[in-house]
């Protein structure tokens, strides 16, 4: 996916510079781009920071698998998933649970699983410094909805360094 000048729009100057529609592992979501003041907010600074925000768009696709995994290794947001699962167990040998919303789960959530149910809901550039690098950030959901809504934190650095922050 290359994502062109026109593809963009300007957006809500408090959330994001510039949005565009994007489809990221599956889902079609709204890309927001931010710069910070020193750069301007101007569709020749977005041209200019066209090539990072591809750049990252391609890092994002191809690994997309250790994006998802740090859920697992650096949150271990399955552990969480189970045990606010447990929560809900009403006798401790029940093997399912039933969620706010009816569905019944397994109270066993194991990492596979969890990662499975993931999907992006909100997904943004952050440029301060410069139009040639951006940190980025991901927001997840799951289905089914382990934590009642709350979304799940990625941060992506300017280095594509990933990190799971939780939820």
């Amino acid at each position: 996916m290359m994502l062109n000048l026109t593809d963009f729009k300007r957006g809500d100057d408090r959330w994001a510079d510039y949005i565009a529609e994007i489809t990221l592992l599956g889902e079609k979501i709204e890309l927001d781009v931010s710069f910070g003041d020193a750069l301007g907010k101007t569709e020749e600074t977005l041209a200019a920071a066209l090539p990072a925000i591809n750049s990252k768009l391609r890092f994002m696709e191809t690994n997309k698998e250790a994006v998802l995994l740090s859920t697992v290794d650096d949150a271990h947001l399955d552990e969480l998933a189970e045990e606010w699962l447990y929560e809900l167990v009403e006798d401790e040998d029940d093997t399912e649970v039933e969620l706010e919303d009816g569905s019944t789960v397994p109270v066993e959530v194991t990492p596979e699983r969890f990662m499975e149910s993931l999907f992006p809901v909100a997904f943004g550039f952050d440029f301060k410094k410069s139009t040639a690098q951006c940190s980025a950030y991901l927001e997840l959901l799951c289905e089914p909805d382990y934590f009642a809504g709350h979304r799940i934190h990625i941060k992506i650095s300017e280095e594509n360094e990933i990190s799971c922050d939780g939820i």
